[in-house]
């Protein structure tokens, strides 16, 4: 799924790699994990974002990873984000959703296609190949020429999880996406069967695809 209702946790604080650490440690239990969905995570200097595809999971985001810093005594600031795509910007997620009649209309349309998507996806992936571009309209994009061909995608930002049947069919995923996309991108094949909160360059990656 290339979700349009995309959200961020941003996390100021000065040790993000302490944060980090704390979180692939942390106990996550089953009914919290479903809340979490899928998770992407980025660090850069002393920022964390976390991106999330619907105001639930963005919530419970925020929440775990608050109780994971006051746990560990850990100082910082998390505050939660929506992306506005008719504006092309991260805005604060308090703030009013759009209310015209053509930006209404436009977030109905986003949605039945997103419906739509999911309805075609198979959430049953055994390996997934995980990409990062150099911008949002990159990924988005990519996302959307591999969910017409029925190929499972899911996008956070500028990061795309694109589900295989198995290795074989992931790398041949791989070397596609290496020859199609643009420079500056990376791509590499990995299990679906990761820990929770796993941390991994250039972003960490928490859950599995469909779970």
């Amino acid at each position: 799924m290339a979700s349009e209702d995309e959200y961020r946790i941003k996390v100021e604080l000065t040790q993000p790699a302490q944060l980090l650490k704390a979180l692939r440690q942390a106990q996550v239990e089953q009914s919290e994990r479903a809340a979490l969905g899928r998770v992407v995570a980025t660090s850069e200097g002393e920022h964390i974002f976390l991106y999330a595809d619907s105001s639930e999971s963005a919530s419970a985001i925020r929440d775990a990873v608050q109780r994971v810093m006051d746990e560990h005594g850990i100082d910082g600031t998390v505050t939660l984000w929506r992306w506005h795509p008719l504006e092309e910007r991260w805005e604060d997620a308090s703030a009013p959703l759009p209310s015209t009649e053509q930006q209404i209309e436009t977030e109905h349309e986003r949605r039945i296609e997103t419906e739509d998507q999911e309805t075609r996806e198979s959430p049953y992936a055994e390996f997934e190949v995980r990409v990062s571009l150099p911008s949002h309209h990159d990924a988005h994009e990519l996302a959307q020429r591999l969910q017409s061909e029925g190929i499972p995608c899911k996008r956070y930002w500028r990061h795309l999880l694109i589900g295989a049947a198995d290795e074989d069919a992931a790398a041949e995923l791989a070397v596609r996406v290496r020859s199609e996309a643009p420079d500056g991108s990376e791509a590499q094949v990995e299990s679906v069967g990761q820990p929770i909160w796993e941390e991994m360059h250039p972003y960490a990656v928490f859950g599995g695809l469909g779970v």
